[in-house]
């Protein structure tokens, strides 16, 4: 069964290029567009790991993650935030099990940091 890769960005058309990308690879991948949808779906998507935007209206990447590990069952899940601000969110890395991913960003970059966190699919 393919590795499940939750993607929550608010913008439609760069979650639909993330999930295309992490497909093609072999990855089972699910997006959504903010972070108070991911968090009520959690248990029913069961991830593997959380590419997540930084920056979101309603709820920002950062508020997710401390919302996330608040949950003892959640502790462990990497998570790779995205940002296209690396000097002012370079702090949200030193996160246990956090990693920052700076856009724009490759294919290759993307999933390589995939694979370093979770393995292959």
């Amino acid at each position: 069964m393919a590795k499940q890769i939750l993607v929550v960005d608010d913008q439609p058309y760069l979650r639909d290029v993330e999930v295309l990308i992490l497909k093609a690879a072999g990855y089972a991948a699910t997006a959504l567009g903010t972070a108070s949808d991911a968090l009520a779906r959690l248990a029913d998507i069961r991830p593997d790991l959380i590419l997540l935007d930084l920056s979101m209206p309603g709820m920002s990447g950062r508020q997710f993650i401390k919302r996330l590990r608040a949950h003892d069952e959640w502790q462990g899940l990497p998570v790779i935030l995205s940002s296209g601000f690396l000097a002012e969110d370079a702090d949200a890395a030193l996160e246990p099990g956090v990693e920052l991913l700076p856009k724009p960003f490759s294919d290759t970059a993307l999933l390589n940091r995939v694979r370093l966190l979770i393995g292959p699919a």
